[in-house]
Formats: structure tokens, sequence, C-alpha cells
């Protein structure tokens, strides 16, 4: 079965809005939907750097702050000898 580029195109197209249809993009807001979504990702892709962040600066914090709590301890322990 030999087709043509013009035929090819029309079974392309025709297969295109069925998957589309399938998913549910294939109204007026589909636009928006697929805009949506894209900001969905976006947002949560920030949010897992934002917690990644946060996780590590409440580590450094943690370090630091046994650290100062280690030589407070040092400090006033050979105060009292």
């Amino acid at each position: 079965m030999d087709l043509n580029e013009q035929q090819l195109r029309t079974i392309v197209r025709e297969e295109m809005k069925l998957a589309l249809k399938e998913i549910g993009l294939a109204d007026e807001d589909a636009g928006n939907d697929v805009r949506d979504l894209r900001s969905l990702i976006t947002d949560w892709r920030l949010l897992k750097k934002t917690i990644w962040h946060t996780i590590a600066r409440a580590g450094t914090v943690f370090v630091l702050g046994i650290l100062m709590l280690g030589a407070w301890a040092r400090i006033n322990g050979s105060g009292n000898e």
C-alpha cells in the first residue's frame, strides 16, 4: 500500500486528533490546560529544589549549633578548674 505525502499527513492528523481527544485535550480550553500543566510542573520542580535547600540549611545550622554548644561547654568547663 503506497501512500502519498498528503494522505500520510491526513492520517497522522486524524490520529493526533484522536489521541488528544483520549487524553482530554481536544476542546477549546486545551491550550489553557497545557499551560496549567506546565505551570504545575515548573512549580513542582521549584518546590523540590526549595525543599532540598531547606534541608541543607537546617543540617548546616544543626551542625554549627552542636559545634557552638561544644565550644560553650569547653569554655565553661575550663573556667571551673
